[in-house]
């Protein structure tokens, strides 16, 4: 039996044992490797000690995060020559030692991608696009960043992806110039995103390509979640503030904000401070095609749940497998 501190029970040897727990399950917690290891070798390992075997087991199972890095530029090339018409747009960063710039040398910055299917697909879907975030795991962070739509079959339809540092206005810039520059190029295309700040910024910048020709709505469940953030107590005011914002009738939603007015003012007049048309569906003119929410991004971030915790270029096969 292996006592607790016992020296030759490191992380490389703890990464052996993990691996295949990994392959399965790259999102697996600590506390349950923890477990496992203890089940194996009646040995109970720190947290730390499990967390760097961890780091250890995903490196030798899908490489090293820098080399990961380094490998985007030959994997997106290899993307390139296999799926005809995919387009990549990447940002780098000069390297800087000593306060000087390392010639020769660039750091990776964002990087936007969309499969040549995905951009001649998008023609034929509903003029919706959907957009939303989620964060990156494990060594390196940043957000991925993705673009979704629908065909005409109601089938969610990712058309495009981008890593970048993180939902910065400068990010979502770089990602809606792109998406609207490479994939979206149609004119009466319609927004469809969460109200962060950054997002409203980067779609109302010109230089960005968005501003003429299309328009921009947000997610109402979103709104439900900050309306309920904004102003205490209304949990039960939910339900009458969805169905203001699904209403097909200028009387219906009427009817179900006076309720709220009538309930509680002050949860109204946050309301009247957002504009009906991004909002309300029976003042969209019907140009989010019914779409109230950013279900379907989401549904494709789900995809990718157990991917966010790899090495970038592991992320970036998976939406390869999963979308070209």
């Amino acid at each position: 039996m292996l006592r607790q501190d016992h020296r030759q029970l490191d992380k490389h040897v703890i990464a052996q044992i993990i691996q295949p727990i990994l392959k399965t399950n790259p999102t697996v917690s600590i506390k349950t490797l923890i477990a496992e290891i203890k089940t194996f070798m009646n040995y109970t390992p720190s947290y730390k000690k499990t967390w760097l075997a961890k780091q250890k087991a995903l490196e030798m199972i899908h490489g090293n995060w820098e080399e990961s890095y380094a490998k985007l530029p030959k994997l997106f090339g290899a993307l390139q020559s296999c799926v005809p018409g995919t387009v990549v747009a990447a940002q780098t960063k000069s390297l800087y030692e000593g306060g000087e710039i390392v010639p020769g040398k660039r750091l990776f910055k964002r990087v936007f991608w969309s499969f040549g299917p995905c951009i001649n697909g998008f023609a034929y879907c509903k003029p919706i696009v959907q957009v939303d975030g989620t964060w990156l795991y494990e060594k390196y962070t940043g957000t991925l960043l993705i673009a979704t739509a629908q065909d005409g079959a109601n089938h969610i339809f990712p058309i495009a992806y981008a890593i970048v540092e993180g939902e910065t206005t400068s990010a979502w810039g770089f990602f809606l110039k792109n998406l609207r520059r490479h994939v979206t190029l149609q004119i009466n295309i319609s927004l469809i995103s969460d109200r962060h700040p950054s997002i409203i910024s980067a779609y109302n910048n010109p230089s960005n390509l968005w501003v003429q020709d299309t328009s921009h709505f947000f997610c109402l469940r979103h709104i439900a979640q900050n309306f309920l953030r904004g102003n205490s107590n209304c949990k039960h005011l939910k339900k009458p503030l969805m169905l203001a914002g699904y209403a097909y009738t200028e009387k219906m939603h009427w009817r179900h904000l006076g309720d709220i007015r009538a309930n509680k003012p002050s949860a109204a007049e946050w309301l009247d401070q957002l504009p009906k048309q991004k909002w309300v569906q029976c003042f969209d003119e019907g140009k989010r095609w019914g779409h109230m929410t950013t279900n379907l991004s989401e549904s494709v971030n789900s995809m990718f749940k157990n991917t966010r915790h790899l090495p970038v270029s592991s992320l970036v096969e998976e939406t390869y497998f999963k979308t070209a």
